[in-house]
């Protein structure tokens, strides 16, 4: 599907053709579990570490569960990766359409949900390589590596960190393919559009940040 090619140099003029296609989303919400996967492969070591630490670190299990355990989760992860790339994409059509009311769009659901698939290609090309870049680097945690401004925090665990990681370049490329794309399917100008988006894209990238601090 040329289409999954084309949204990185003709974002709009993709979108546009997305518009009248039925099954656009459900080609890319495939490509997108295959390519999550793909980035659970590349992070495994680091999970399989995390998890056995945690193992170890608990005196009641005794070290012949420990393979039971890992194997378990080493499913569950690919598991939760493909069931969260739907999630995201149906939960994303629905914050969408909520906009498509505000600005009284002209857009259908699954129209919106297109364009929450085909705007995630970015975040995966951040996840697949920062997988790569982790297995050179040899790194031992996730946050050892890091393609957003918290790479130039030392305390990985601040909330600084938290906050100047959601700033990096992939994940602005996806607000961009948000704006292009609702603007399209809601057949509503850019500029009307992408101030609703910003607003909500802040409330939700920041505030969740609050909640788990």
């Amino acid at each position: 599907m040329k289409e999954l090619f084309t949204i990185f140099v003709s974002p709009e003029s993709t979108f546009q053709r997305l518009k009248s296609s039925k099954l656009a989303w459900l080609t890319c919400m495939i490509v997108l579990m295959v390519l999550s996967c793909l980035v659970i492969y590349l992070q495994m070591p680091i999970l399989e570490q995390t998890v056995l630490n945690g193992l170890k670190s608990n005196p009641q299990l005794s070290s012949d569960s420990y393979d039971a355990v890992l194997a378990v989760s080493r499913i569950t992860s690919y598991v939760m990766a493909a069931f969260s790339v739907a999630l995201l994409m149906f939960l994303g059509g629905l914050l969408f359409m909520l906009l498509n009311l505000i600005v009284r769009g002209e857009a259908k659901y699954m129209q919106l949900v297109t364009v929450a698939a085909f705007a995630a290609l970015p975040g995966m090309i951040n996840g697949i390589l920062t997988g790569v870049l982790l297995k050179v680097a040899n790194a031992q945690t996730l946050t050892d590596i890091s393609i957003s401004l918290g790479a130039f925090v030392q305390d990985k665990g601040s909330f600084l960190y938290k906050a100047l990681s959601v700033i990096n370049p992939f994940g602005i490329w996806t607000l961009i393919l948000y704006i292009i794309g609702a603007s399209v399917m809601m057949n509503r100008p850019k500029k009307q559009v992408a101030v609703w988006i910003i607003i909500f894209w802040l409330i939700i990238s920041f505030g969740s940040l609050l909640l788990v601090k």
